[in-house]
């Protein structure tokens, strides 16, 4: 409505300006021409065609005009000089509009091709994600599921004394544990693809919103000899998301499980920076490679077994910096490749 106001006012003001400024020997058609080229830089693709048609019909109504009634149509110029110089700043102050004009329409295009390249290459980078993604989860999900027939099919044709079915047990539970927590990043990542998801931040003791999961990923841990060892400083109290906050430890520190050989230690402790609370998980295990530690909080990383072959669809550490950044959090990696890696975590301290 703005732009249809705009040029029917243009128009009119055009044919009075027309009327009391010499007519087609002064500048009005020059001027005329340059409210036309914009005109058509704000209209809708749709109308363009009406105006310039309109533009056409006005002009040569008004060339017409003057030519049937010169006298309705008074000269201005005093003299040659005054004309020139009319013709001069019209041509100047012209030069400048159009000018601008273009460099504002060429800007804004560029603009808009960075823009399009920029999305471009994130689709690309999600597809890419998204593949990635389907084909792991294409053989960690086939693996455990036909080691499970496998041992029903050797359990219903042959006789296993109890020995073998202990090692068949022990064999499934470890690839049934590291695919239920595959599956539970898989839904998490998924629901905030998909939903977004609700932080509920709230004032917790660091210690005590821990403790449970410590207790338990300890008893994980046995099973490869390593020492998990609760460093963090009692009476710390942060902002942050309970659920979201057990997710990213247990992560964390199932990662450094994965990725220390037995007999290794892991410690979790606590620092208070300024308004900020660091919280690090520190292994002595087989650190992380230069290629992977640039990609490490993304799906790009590649893909890699544990000591003891543990398996991981590579959600982890993805899950674990989205949650963070919900709680308004920072997360970071330092590594020495076979000395071991050490991930931070900052959120607020609870003031």
């Amino acid at each position: 409505m703005a732009v249809l106001i705009f040029c029917i006012l243009g128009n009119i003001i055009y044919v009075i300006f027309f009327l009391n400024n010499s007519g087609i020997n002064g500048p009005s058609l020059v001027i005329y021409l340059l409210f036309f080229f914009l005109v058509m830089s704000i209209v809708p693709v749709e109308q363009r065609m009406v105006w310039v048609f309109i533009n056409i019909i006005v002009a040569f109504l008004l060339i017409a005009f003057q030519y049937y009634y010169p006298e309705a149509v008074p000269m201005k110029h005093r003299d040659g000089f005054s004309r020139a110089l009319d013709f001069a700043y019209v041509y100047f102050f012209t030069l400048l509009i159009v000018y601008f004009i273009i460099t504002s329409i060429i800007n804004s295009y560029n603009r808009e091709r960075t823009l399009s390249e920029n999305r471009a290459e994130l689709l690309e980078l999600s597809n890419q994600s998204k593949n990635k993604l389907f084909s792991i989860l294409a053989h960690d999900l086939r693996s455990p599921l036909s080691s499970i027939q496998n041992f029903l099919e050797i359990s219903m044709e042959v006789d296993l004394d109890e020995a073998e079915r202990k090692i068949i047990h022990y064999s499934l539970l470890k690839e049934t544990k590291y695919t239920r927590q595959m599956l539970i990043n898989l839904l998490s990542w998924s629901k905030t693809q998909m939903d977004g998801v609700t932080v509920n931040l709230i004032n917790l003791d660091l210690g005590e919103t821990l403790e449970h999961t410590l207790l338990m990923q300890a008893s994980l841990a046995e099973e490869k000899e390593i020492t998990i060892t609760n460093l963090i400083t009692k009476d710390i109290r942060v902002v942050a998301d309970h659920d979201m906050l057990e997710l990213v430890i247990r992560n964390l520190v199932n990662n450094a499980i994965k990725f220390t050989p037995c007999g290794g230690d892991i410690n979790i402790s606590s620092e208070n920076h300024g308004a900020e609370c660091w919280i690090r998980v520190k292994d002595n295990g087989v650190g992380i490679t230069k290629t992977n530690k640039q990609n490490i909080f993304s799906l790009q990383a590649e893909s890699t077994y544990g000591t003891n072959n543990e398996k991981g669809v590579g959600l982890g550490l993805v899950l674990c910096r989205e949650f963070i950044l919900l709680q308004h959090g920072r997360i970071w990696v330092e590594s020495i490749e076979d000395e071991g890696t050490s991930f931070f975590i900052s959120l607020n301290l609870f003031n």
